[in-house]
Protein backbone atom coordinates (compact mmCIF):
# COMPACT_ATOMS: atom_id res chain seq x y z
CA UNK A 1 0.00 0.00 0.00
CA UNK A 2 1.34 3.44 -0.89
CA UNK A 3 0.19 6.94 -0.07
CA UNK A 4 0.99 10.39 -1.31
CA UNK A 5 3.69 12.26 0.61
CA UNK A 6 2.29 14.58 3.23
CA UNK A 7 1.34 17.85 1.55
CA UNK A 8 2.23 21.31 2.90
CA UNK A 9 0.71 21.75 6.33
CA UNK A 10 -1.66 24.54 5.29
CA UNK A 11 -3.94 22.02 3.60
CA UNK A 12 -5.61 20.12 6.48
CA UNK A 13 -8.66 22.15 7.41
CA UNK A 14 -10.19 21.62 10.85
CA UNK A 15 -12.16 24.87 10.77
CA UNK A 16 -15.34 23.19 9.49
CA UNK A 17 -15.50 20.68 12.35
CA UNK A 18 -18.59 21.34 14.49
CA UNK A 19 -18.52 21.07 18.24
CA UNK A 20 -21.26 21.55 20.80
CA UNK A 21 -20.83 24.64 23.00
CA UNK A 22 -19.01 23.91 26.25
CA UNK A 23 -20.14 24.50 29.80
CA UNK A 24 -17.89 26.20 32.29
CA UNK A 25 -15.13 23.90 33.55
CA UNK A 26 -16.02 21.94 36.65
CA UNK A 27 -15.38 24.26 39.63
CA UNK A 28 -14.31 21.31 41.79
CA UNK A 29 -11.87 20.00 39.20
CA UNK A 30 -8.69 21.47 40.68
CA UNK A 31 -9.35 19.85 44.07
CA UNK A 32 -10.23 16.51 42.47
CA UNK A 33 -7.21 16.58 40.14
CA UNK A 34 -4.86 17.19 43.08
CA UNK A 35 -6.20 14.06 44.79
CA UNK A 36 -5.96 12.06 41.56
CA UNK A 37 -2.38 13.22 41.08
CA UNK A 38 -1.50 11.94 44.56
CA UNK A 39 -3.23 8.62 43.85
CA UNK A 40 -1.28 8.19 40.59
CA UNK A 41 2.01 8.98 42.31
CA UNK A 42 1.20 6.45 45.05
CA UNK A 43 0.83 3.61 42.52
CA UNK A 44 3.60 4.80 40.19
CA UNK A 45 1.54 5.88 37.19
CA UNK A 46 2.73 9.23 35.89
CA UNK A 47 4.42 10.34 32.69
CA UNK A 48 6.30 13.50 31.68
CA UNK A 49 3.26 14.74 29.74
CA UNK A 50 0.87 13.94 32.60
CA UNK A 51 -0.62 17.45 32.59
CA UNK A 52 -1.49 17.19 28.89
CA UNK A 53 -4.28 14.67 29.53
CA UNK A 54 -5.30 14.87 33.18
CA UNK A 55 -7.51 17.91 32.58
CA UNK A 56 -10.00 16.10 30.35
CA UNK A 57 -12.29 14.95 33.18
CA UNK A 58 -13.14 18.54 34.10
CA UNK A 59 -14.50 19.01 30.57
CA UNK A 60 -16.31 15.67 30.36
CA UNK A 61 -18.17 16.07 33.65
CA UNK A 62 -18.63 19.79 34.33
CA UNK A 63 -21.26 19.53 37.12
CA UNK A 64 -20.06 16.45 39.05
CA UNK A 65 -19.01 16.91 42.71
CA UNK A 66 -15.45 16.09 43.71
CA UNK A 67 -16.26 12.86 45.58
CA UNK A 68 -17.44 11.28 42.32
CA UNK A 69 -15.04 13.20 40.08
CA UNK A 70 -12.01 11.66 41.84
CA UNK A 71 -12.56 7.97 40.92
CA UNK A 72 -13.71 9.01 37.43
CA UNK A 73 -10.61 11.15 36.93
CA UNK A 74 -8.32 8.41 38.24
CA UNK A 75 -9.85 5.87 35.87
CA UNK A 76 -9.54 8.23 32.90
CA UNK A 77 -5.91 9.07 33.63
CA UNK A 78 -4.98 5.38 33.93
CA UNK A 79 -6.60 4.69 30.56
CA UNK A 80 -4.60 7.52 28.97
CA UNK A 81 -1.46 6.04 30.53
CA UNK A 82 -2.27 2.59 29.17
CA UNK A 83 -2.97 4.01 25.72
CA UNK A 84 0.37 5.81 25.61
CA UNK A 85 2.46 2.99 27.04
CA UNK A 86 0.86 -0.21 25.78
CA UNK A 87 -1.36 0.45 22.79
CA UNK A 88 0.25 -1.13 19.71
CA UNK A 89 2.32 1.23 17.61
CA UNK A 90 0.25 0.05 14.61
CA UNK A 91 2.71 1.16 11.99
CA UNK A 92 2.43 -2.23 10.26
CA UNK A 93 -0.46 -4.58 9.60
CA UNK A 94 0.59 -7.17 12.17
CA UNK A 95 1.59 -4.95 15.12
CA UNK A 96 0.18 -6.45 18.33
CA UNK A 97 0.73 -6.29 22.07
CA UNK A 98 3.28 -8.68 23.50
CA UNK A 99 1.92 -11.67 25.40
CA UNK A 100 3.28 -10.50 28.74
CA UNK A 101 1.48 -7.15 28.39
CA UNK A 102 -1.74 -8.96 27.39
CA UNK A 103 -1.47 -11.08 30.53
CA UNK A 104 -0.83 -7.99 32.63
CA UNK A 105 -3.88 -6.22 31.17
CA UNK A 106 -6.07 -9.21 32.03
CA UNK A 107 -4.86 -9.01 35.62
CA UNK A 108 -5.55 -5.30 35.66
CA UNK A 109 -9.18 -5.93 34.65
CA UNK A 110 -9.48 -8.44 37.48
CA UNK A 111 -8.18 -5.77 39.86
CA UNK A 112 -10.80 -3.30 38.64
CA UNK A 113 -13.57 -5.83 39.20
CA UNK A 114 -12.40 -7.30 42.50
CA UNK A 115 -10.13 -4.73 44.09
CA UNK A 116 -7.11 -7.00 44.49
CA UNK A 117 -3.86 -7.36 42.57
CA UNK A 118 -3.40 -11.05 41.79
CA UNK A 119 0.00 -12.58 41.10
CA UNK A 120 2.86 -10.77 39.45
CA UNK A 121 3.19 -8.80 36.23
CA UNK A 122 5.51 -6.40 34.48
CA UNK A 123 6.44 -3.54 36.85
CA UNK A 124 4.50 -0.86 34.94
CA UNK A 125 1.54 -3.12 34.32
CA UNK A 126 1.47 -4.17 37.96
CA UNK A 127 1.19 -0.48 38.77
CA UNK A 128 -1.83 -0.32 36.45
CA UNK A 129 -3.41 -3.17 38.40
CA UNK A 130 -2.78 -1.26 41.64
CA UNK A 131 -4.35 1.80 40.07
CA UNK A 132 -7.42 -0.11 38.92
CA UNK A 133 -7.73 -1.70 42.36
CA UNK A 134 -7.76 1.79 43.85
CA UNK A 135 -10.52 2.83 41.41
CA UNK A 136 -12.48 -0.21 42.59
CA UNK A 137 -12.09 0.85 46.22
CA UNK A 138 -13.11 4.45 45.51
CA UNK A 139 -16.22 3.29 43.64
CA UNK A 140 -17.19 0.57 46.12
CA UNK A 141 -19.23 2.88 48.38
CA UNK A 142 -20.24 5.38 45.71
CA UNK A 143 -21.52 3.25 42.82
CA UNK A 144 -23.92 0.28 42.85
CA UNK A 145 -22.73 -3.13 41.59
CA UNK A 146 -24.58 -2.75 38.27
CA UNK A 147 -22.66 0.42 37.42
CA UNK A 148 -19.32 -1.01 38.56
CA UNK A 149 -19.84 -3.98 36.24
CA UNK A 150 -20.79 -1.71 33.34
CA UNK A 151 -17.60 0.26 33.88
CA UNK A 152 -15.43 -2.86 34.18
CA UNK A 153 -16.95 -4.34 31.03
CA UNK A 154 -16.35 -1.13 29.07
CA UNK A 155 -12.72 -0.98 30.24
CA UNK A 156 -12.23 -4.65 29.36
CA UNK A 157 -13.66 -4.04 25.87
CA UNK A 158 -11.31 -1.07 25.48
CA UNK A 159 -8.21 -3.08 26.38
CA UNK A 160 -9.28 -5.98 24.16
CA UNK A 161 -9.76 -3.59 21.22
CA UNK A 162 -6.29 -2.12 21.77
CA UNK A 163 -4.86 -5.56 21.01
CA UNK A 164 -6.41 -5.75 17.56
CA UNK A 165 -3.85 -5.42 14.75
CA UNK A 166 -4.39 -3.11 11.79
CA UNK A 167 -4.98 -6.10 9.50
CA UNK A 168 -8.32 -6.69 11.26
CA UNK A 169 -9.81 -3.63 9.55
CA UNK A 170 -8.90 -4.82 6.04
CA UNK A 171 -11.19 -6.51 3.51
CA UNK A 172 -9.61 -7.74 0.28
CA UNK A 173 -6.53 -5.60 0.82
CA UNK A 174 -8.41 -2.36 1.51
CA UNK A 175 -9.23 -0.87 4.94
CA UNK A 176 -12.95 -0.97 5.60
CA UNK A 177 -14.30 2.14 7.41
CA UNK A 178 -17.12 0.15 9.01
CA UNK A 179 -14.72 -2.41 10.48
CA UNK A 180 -12.48 0.41 11.64
CA UNK A 181 -15.27 2.27 13.41
CA UNK A 182 -16.43 -0.94 15.14
CA UNK A 183 -12.98 -1.45 16.67
CA UNK A 184 -12.46 2.26 17.36
CA UNK A 185 -15.79 2.28 19.20
CA UNK A 186 -14.12 0.40 22.06
CA UNK A 187 -10.46 1.22 21.44
CA UNK A 188 -10.99 4.96 22.06
CA UNK A 189 -12.15 4.50 25.65
CA UNK A 190 -15.21 6.70 25.09
CA UNK A 191 -17.57 3.84 25.95
CA UNK A 192 -16.19 4.09 29.48
CA UNK A 193 -17.16 7.76 29.64
CA UNK A 194 -20.68 7.01 28.41
CA UNK A 195 -21.08 4.43 31.16
CA UNK A 196 -20.23 7.19 33.64
CA UNK A 197 -22.72 9.71 32.24
CA UNK A 198 -25.54 8.97 34.70
CA UNK A 199 -23.21 8.39 37.68
CA UNK A 200 -21.80 11.85 36.99
CA UNK A 201 -25.29 13.25 37.60
CA UNK A 202 -25.98 11.20 40.72
CA UNK A 203 -28.33 8.46 39.47
CA UNK A 204 -28.28 5.16 37.55
CA UNK A 205 -30.46 4.43 34.52
CA UNK A 206 -31.87 0.92 34.24
CA UNK A 207 -30.90 -1.47 31.47
CA UNK A 208 -34.37 -0.95 30.01
CA UNK A 209 -33.73 2.77 29.56
CA UNK A 210 -30.21 2.60 28.12
CA UNK A 211 -31.38 -0.05 25.64
CA UNK A 212 -34.26 2.10 24.39
CA UNK A 213 -33.53 2.86 20.70
CA UNK A 214 -33.25 6.62 21.24
CA UNK A 215 -30.91 6.40 24.23
CA UNK A 216 -28.94 3.54 22.67
CA UNK A 217 -28.36 5.55 19.51
CA UNK A 218 -27.42 8.67 21.49
CA UNK A 219 -24.89 6.61 23.43
CA UNK A 220 -23.44 5.12 20.26
CA UNK A 221 -23.15 8.52 18.60
CA UNK A 222 -21.35 9.95 21.63
CA UNK A 223 -18.84 7.09 21.58
CA UNK A 224 -18.23 7.37 17.83
CA UNK A 225 -17.77 11.15 17.96
CA UNK A 226 -15.28 10.76 20.79
CA UNK A 227 -13.09 8.31 18.91
CA UNK A 228 -13.35 9.70 15.40
CA UNK A 229 -12.99 13.35 16.39
CA UNK A 230 -9.88 12.36 18.33
CA UNK A 231 -8.48 10.85 15.12
CA UNK A 232 -8.64 14.32 13.54
CA UNK A 233 -6.89 16.04 16.43
CA UNK A 234 -4.28 13.28 16.87
CA UNK A 235 -3.51 12.95 13.14
CA UNK A 236 -0.19 14.81 13.52
CA UNK A 237 0.81 12.80 16.59
CA UNK A 238 -0.22 9.37 15.35
CA UNK A 239 0.01 9.36 11.56
CA UNK A 240 2.57 12.03 10.66
CA UNK A 241 4.95 11.63 13.60
CA UNK A 242 4.54 7.94 14.55
CA UNK A 243 3.55 6.45 11.20
CA UNK A 244 0.47 4.74 12.60
CA UNK A 245 -2.09 3.25 10.24
CA UNK A 246 -4.91 2.95 12.78
CA UNK A 247 -6.59 6.32 12.26
CA UNK A 248 -9.84 7.24 10.50
CA UNK A 249 -8.15 9.62 8.04
CA UNK A 250 -5.76 7.12 6.38
CA UNK A 251 -8.55 4.53 6.49
CA UNK A 252 -10.80 6.90 4.53
CA UNK A 253 -7.92 7.82 2.21
CA UNK A 254 -7.33 4.22 1.18
CA UNK A 255 -11.01 3.24 1.12
CA UNK A 256 -11.94 6.21 -1.09
CA UNK A 257 -8.66 6.21 -3.03
CA UNK A 258 -8.34 9.94 -2.51
CA UNK A 259 -5.78 12.49 -1.32
CA UNK A 260 -4.97 12.98 2.38
CA UNK A 261 -6.70 16.36 2.29
CA UNK A 262 -9.88 14.88 0.80
CA UNK A 263 -9.85 12.07 3.36
CA UNK A 264 -9.44 14.55 6.22
CA UNK A 265 -12.38 16.60 4.89
CA UNK A 266 -14.49 13.46 4.50
CA UNK A 267 -13.77 12.51 8.11
CA UNK A 268 -14.76 16.00 9.27
CA UNK A 269 -18.05 15.76 7.37
CA UNK A 270 -18.79 12.34 8.88
CA UNK A 271 -18.24 13.56 12.44
CA UNK A 272 -20.38 16.64 11.75
CA UNK A 273 -23.20 14.38 10.52
CA UNK A 274 -23.03 12.42 13.77
CA UNK A 275 -23.22 15.65 15.78
CA UNK A 276 -26.24 16.82 13.80
CA UNK A 277 -27.96 13.47 14.36
CA UNK A 278 -27.39 13.71 18.11
CA UNK A 279 -28.98 17.16 18.17
CA UNK A 280 -32.02 15.80 16.34
CA UNK A 281 -32.36 12.91 18.81
CA UNK A 282 -32.34 15.04 21.94
CA UNK A 283 -35.91 16.41 21.69
CA UNK A 284 -37.35 12.92 21.22
CA UNK A 285 -35.94 11.69 24.56
CA UNK A 286 -38.85 13.20 26.50
CA UNK A 287 -41.22 10.79 24.80
CA UNK A 288 -40.18 7.95 27.09
CA UNK A 289 -39.32 9.89 30.24
CA UNK A 290 -41.88 7.83 32.16
CA UNK A 291 -39.46 4.87 32.11
CA UNK A 292 -37.51 6.43 35.00
CA UNK A 293 -37.85 9.21 37.60
CA UNK A 294 -38.66 12.70 36.36
CA UNK A 295 -35.79 14.58 34.81
CA UNK A 296 -33.32 11.71 34.58
CA UNK A 297 -33.59 11.13 30.83
CA UNK A 298 -33.11 14.84 30.12
CA UNK A 299 -30.18 14.99 32.54
CA UNK A 300 -28.61 11.93 30.93
CA UNK A 301 -28.90 13.39 27.42
CA UNK A 302 -27.40 16.61 28.75
CA UNK A 303 -24.52 14.60 30.24
CA UNK A 304 -23.88 12.96 26.88
CA UNK A 305 -23.94 16.40 25.24
CA UNK A 306 -21.33 17.52 27.79
CA UNK A 307 -19.10 14.68 26.63
CA UNK A 308 -19.50 15.56 22.96
CA UNK A 309 -18.71 19.19 23.76
CA UNK A 310 -15.69 18.10 25.82
CA UNK A 311 -14.33 15.98 22.99
CA UNK A 312 -14.18 19.08 20.81
CA UNK A 313 -13.25 21.81 23.28
CA UNK A 314 -10.71 19.96 25.42
CA UNK A 315 -8.75 18.82 22.38
CA UNK A 316 -8.29 22.43 21.32
CA UNK A 317 -7.22 23.27 24.89
CA UNK A 318 -4.70 20.50 25.60
CA UNK A 319 -1.10 20.57 24.42
CA UNK A 320 -1.33 16.83 23.69
CA UNK A 321 -2.19 17.29 20.02
CA UNK A 322 -0.36 20.51 19.21
CA UNK A 323 2.99 20.86 17.44
CA UNK A 324 5.12 23.53 15.82
CA UNK A 325 5.03 21.60 12.55
CA UNK A 326 1.43 20.38 12.69
CA UNK A 327 -0.18 19.70 9.33
CA UNK A 328 -3.36 21.16 10.85
CA UNK A 329 -2.97 24.97 11.11
CA UNK A 330 -5.43 25.30 14.00
CA UNK A 331 -3.26 22.95 16.09
CA UNK A 332 0.08 24.58 15.28
CA UNK A 333 1.93 26.40 18.04
CA UNK A 334 5.03 28.57 18.10
CA UNK A 335 8.26 26.95 19.20
CA UNK A 336 8.55 27.05 22.97
CA UNK A 337 4.82 27.64 23.56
Amino acid sequence: MSREPFPPFDTFDLSHLRGLPPREENPEAARAEAVVRAELLAVGLTQPDHAAYTSMTRYLFPVTPADRLIPMGLLNDILFYVDDRYSPHRSSLDDTMSLDVVEAMDKAIDALRNGVVAGTALPDSEAISRGFARVHDLLAHRAPPLLRERIATAVEQCLLAMRRPVKDIYVDGIPDPERYTRIRYHDSGMKVEVELADFARGFLLSDEVIRHPVIARARDITVHIGGLMNDLFSYQKEVVRNGQMFNFVPVMQDALNCSPQEAFSAAVRYVNELTAEFEQLTPTASEFADLCPAGQVAAYMESLADQIAATYNWQFYTSRYKAVDSVVPLLRVEDGV
